[in-house]
């Protein structure tokens, strides 16, 4: 059954991504936006897509490292093909399908949920933490997103302080304890919490943040050539402002992929940087379809050839059934 719920999310979030560029079309102007996508230049796609593969490539640095940290070992194209399969499941609410790549992990090499769910927490606060240092000189200087700047902050300094103080471990634990039907979630909870704590040591954060802002400067760029693409100049420092501030909005929003927010966000504030309306919606859709759409592409590529590698069949969906499941919260790690 979750298999069954898992496809169907994921068919309903194709589906609501297609009405919202279509949705996006209709609200602006309908005429002027299809005017521009035909007078699109093809020949900035490759760029566009070379950039945002600039973006997966410092983003794998990352997960390797944090695997290494964990001590799980994997060959390179497997290790490749799981980070990229968790692109698949970009598109699922606050992206919390990417625990997917945890129940990868499992069959491949048998590391516990609980030990590597971890890794996917720590890539999405890295991620989180390097969009709002990208979007943090903007916020300064425009006087306008702030709110969804301190909201991130906020949620980084609270986790933080959840994964770095004992006392506030326990008694979160001591909480969960004492509701009987989450009572057994005790065990594995802590385990998560260990592992996470290694992953997001102090020490490690500065570098990892750094890394991360980076990975993301690639996709703020092909904003640039996005709007390039339909005839529009936009500078380089609006761009990593605004993409990364609609991109922050919309993975605090928790929508599968940050759909309608991201996209509304995008078209808004170039509005507000006298982008026509027209330009602005062409430039967002396929900023998105280079960047979002692209990944979850790779993702299902990924997955497909992980799948005849390793012959999940059936024990794949049966692995995210489970999450956490019984085996988990006895094994150790």
């Amino acid at each position: 059954m979750a298999g069954i719920r898992l496809k169907r999310t994921f068919l309903f979030s194709i589906i609501a991504g297609m009405i919202v560029m279509i949705v996006m079309v209709f609200l602006a102007d309908y005429e002027e936006t299809m005017t521009a996508l035909r007078g699109m230049r093809l020949s900035l796609l490759p760029l566009l897509l070379l950039l945002s593969l600039g973006n997966y490539i410092f983003r794998f640095f990352k997960w390797s490292y944090f695997l290494r940290l964990l001590d799980i070992r994997l060959k390179l194209a497997d290790s490749i093909s799981v980070f990229t399969s968790g692109f698949a499941m970009s598109i699922t609410p606050g992206k919390l399908g990417e625990v997917f790549k945890s129940v990868l992990l499992k069959q491949i090499v048998g590391a516990p949920l609980a030990r590597t769910a971890p890794v996917v927490f720590a890539e999405r606060y890295t991620d989180l933490g390097g969009l709002l240092l990208l979007a943090s000189i903007g916020v300064c200087s425009r006087g306008y997103g702030g709110w969804a700047w301190v909201v991130g902050l906020a949620l980084m300094g609270l986790f933080f302080a959840i994964i770095t103080s004992r006392r506030i471990e326990r008694l979160l634990l001591t909480i969960l304890g004492r509701v009987k039907p989450l009572a057994r979630f005790v065990e594995p909870a802590t385990r998560v919490l260990d592992s996470a704590r290694v992953l997001l040591h102090p020490k490690n954060l500065p570098p990892l943040l750094l890394l991360s802002a980076v990975a993301w400067f690639w996709e703020c760029w092909a904003l640039v050539f996005a709007l390039e693409a339909f005839g529009v100049a936009l500078g380089l420092a609006d761009a990593v402002f605004i993409y990364s501030l609609a991109t922050l909005a919309g993975a605090l929003a928790f929508l599968p992929g940050g759909l309608g927010v991201t996209e509304g966000g995008l078209v808004v504030m170039l509005i507000t940087k006298s982008v026509a309306k027209g330009p602005a919606t062409a430039g967002t859709i396929l900023v998105r379809l280079t960047t979002l759409w692209f990944a979850v592409i790779l993702g299902i590529l990924s997955l497909v050839w992980l799948d005849r590698r390793w012959h999940f069949g059936s024990r794949l969906w049966q692995g995210f059934q489970n999450v956490p499941d019984a085996e988990d919260r006895v094994d150790k790690s």
